[in-house]
């Protein structure tokens, strides 16, 4: 009996010590009558503990009042929108169907939340009626206040989707924010291309994508020097060595795929004789021929002054990088749900080399090193090999409505705030500041990019003043040319015409090509650089890039069409047919042409 009690007891505490050992969420004591905020993010734990304390002693200080965060942890930021979404759609048909008492017809649900007005008057007077809601003291909201985190274009969608909404009337945002007293702007709405800012979308931290790599395993490998593009990736010699990342599970993998894709493009259209005065001057005229054009215009079209030779490098570059993805696909070792696991597979040398995070890949080559102080890992971003992004924060539609009635108003007004505080100097602190420095984070050295202009250097006085002042606390060189968010802005201009509209088409693709059809992909790979099989490797290789010709159904009009996967076809393909229609049809073709391409390489009929 005494046995079986001890038994108990030691059962009980093991189930018990992390409860006993948890501290408080936020590091901050709370108290009843502190404001809640529900935020829905992909940040990992260490953001979310330190800027849930840093703006709950904000605030308090600020405002005299207590304002908690609870995390709503989904998953990444493809499952965020998927939740989100979900949750709008819901909403809504709740409230039309019981609180207004009317019908809601087919296609309401996909079309509440769509991107774009549907044509049916019957489900756009539903559209509509969406996005004219967003009051605290309405049912139709997401139970969430705030998106935190993940990608621009997950940000972006959110607004067409109308799922966040403005939280300052034009004209009423704070200045200081943004600007200083002198007019230099201190979060700019576009750099080289990206976005860093719109009315509903706030940069609060940047990133750049590149290369990982174990310094030994290269040397086993017998690669020599150290790699220094994208292209590398696809060297024959890394077959399984590549750690991989899903793009359809996370939206700063899906950019880093983007990164290497237009990069192929510019290298395509410069190698075909255009210089960059002109692609600026091209890419301008056919900004401006495609908005005096409409919904007449078609993509690929051109005005007079820009020549066909320019739009076809266009195209062949976007089918050069799919190629690159491809290799790279075919040389993984896996592809993880989790970007963070790349780096640290890296370091430990369960791959060789991989894609990842600025800050995931700094930090991790910071923290194997040797006790010697010798690194057997390190990071890079591919000269002119990737944009500066953001990591932004925007505000939900009717945030505030979790909360109970009579506190609904303040707590909306505390979720703008929290926004504030991320743009804030205080906030921007908390992701390069040593841990325990003044203002700094209280246990984890984010590691992070501040988007502040003010953290950086500049020729204005009191600018360089500020990043000075910073540099003495920051856990990164930031004036360091490799760090440095503004000089490297300026070694790549982000063409969004190029790639940006494919961005959802390249992560149902990559997700294809390279996860669900991997097996017969490396077999293919493998066949195809085999020496053996060298005669027969250009004609392998040919089938192997064959694009998908497949049979699918008009969502719109209820016919089979046969759609090829190009640059012009791709960012329509997911809107007008079924998107699991096409994975699954592309599947099937992936399949056969990955299967024919190996059946080549090694003489086989």
């Amino acid at each position: 009996m005494a046995k079986n009690l001890s038994i108990i007891a030691v059962l009980v505490l093991i189930v018990a010590l992390p409860f006993l050992a948890r501290r408080e969420q936020s590091g901050v004591p709370s108290a009843p009558d502190d404001l809640v905020l529900v935020i829905v993010t992909p940040h990992n734990e260490a953001i979310r503990y330190e800027f849930a304390r840093g703006f709950a002693l904000w605030h308090k200080q600020k405002y005299g009042r207590g304002a908690r965060v609870e995390w709503r942890n989904v998953g990444g930021t493809t499952e965020i929108a998927r939740y989100l979404t979900s949750e709008y759609a819901a909403a809504m048909r709740s409230y039309w169907t019981r609180d207004k008492g009317r019908n809601w017809p087919a296609g309401a649900t996909d079309t509440v939340t769509g991107t774009s007005p549907p044509a049916n008057a019957e489900l756009l007077e539903i559209y509509n009626a969406f996005r004219a809601i967003d009051d605290p003291d309405s049912a139709v909201n997401s139970k969430s206040d705030i998106f935190f985190g993940g990608g621009e274009y997950d940000h972006t969608d959110a607004a067409a989707r109308g799922l966040v909404v403005v939280p300052w009337p034009a004209g009423k945002e704070p200045r200081t924010l943004f600007e200083t007293a002198d007019g230099t702007v201190l979060l700019p709405q576009r750099m080289s291309g990206e976005t860093w800012r719109t009315p509903t979308m706030f940069g609060s931290a940047i990133s750049t994508f590149g290369i990982c790599y174990n310094l030994d395993r290269l040397k086993e490998l017998g690669f020599s020097g150290e790699p220094t593009s994208w292209d590398d990736m696809a060297n024959p010699l890394f077959f399984r060595q590549v750690g991989g990342a899903d793009p359809d599970k996370s939206g700063s993998v899906a950019k880093a795929f983007e990164m290497m894709i237009h990069q192929k493009v510019y290298q395509r259209v410069r190698a075909s004789g255009f210089t960059d005065a002109q692609i600026t001057q091209f890419e301008e005229a056919i900004g401006k021929y495609t908005k005096s054009r409409g919904n007449s215009y078609r993509r690929g079209e051109l005005p007079e002054t820009v020549p066909v030779a320019y739009q076809q490098a266009v195209e062949c570059g976007w089918l050069d990088g799919i190629q690159l993805v491809e290799h790279i696909g075919a040389n993984a070792r896996y592809f993880t749900d989790a970007s963070q696991k790349v780096p640290v597979d890296v370091s430990m040398g369960d791959a060789a080399i991989g894609m990842s995070i600025d800050f995931f890949g700094r930090f991790q080559a910071q923290l194997c090193r040797g006790a010697d102080g010798q690194a057997h890992m390190a990071y890079l971003t591919p000269i002119g090999g990737s944009s500066v992004s953001c990591d932004p924060v925007s505000l939900l539609r009717g945030a505030g409505a979790q909360a109970p009635k009579e506190r609904r108003a303040e707590t909306r007004q505390a979720a703008i705030r929290f926004i504030e505080f991320v743009l804030s100097e205080d906030g921007q602190k908390l992701w390069t500041y040593k841990p325990g420095s003044p203002g700094g984070p209280e246990s984890y050295a984010l590691r992070r990019m501040p988007i502040r202009r003010d953290f950086y250097p500049s020729t204005r006085p009191a600018i360089q003043a500020k990043h000075q002042q910073h540099m003495r606390y920051a856990a990164d060189n930031l004036a360091d040319p490799a760090v440095d968010a503004y000089a490297l802005s300026e070694k790549f201009v982000y063409w969004r015409r190029w790639t940006g509209s494919h961005f959802g088409v390249q992560r149902k693709l990559i997700r294809v090509m390279c996860i669900d059809c991997s097996e017969e992909l490396q077999a293919a790979w493998q066949a195809i650089n085999n020496p053996a099989n060298a005669p027969r490797r250009e004609r392998a290789l040919a089938q192997l890039h064959m694009m998908p010709q497949v049979t699918l159904t008009n969502r719109s009009t209820g016919t089979m069409e046969t759609v090829e996967l190009n640059w012009r076809t791709g960012p329509d393909l997911l809107k007008a047919y079924d998107p699991l229609d096409v994975a699954r049809e592309w599947t099937i073709y992936f399949r056969h042409s990955f299967a024919t391409a190996g059946r080549i390489a090694r003489g086989e009929p």
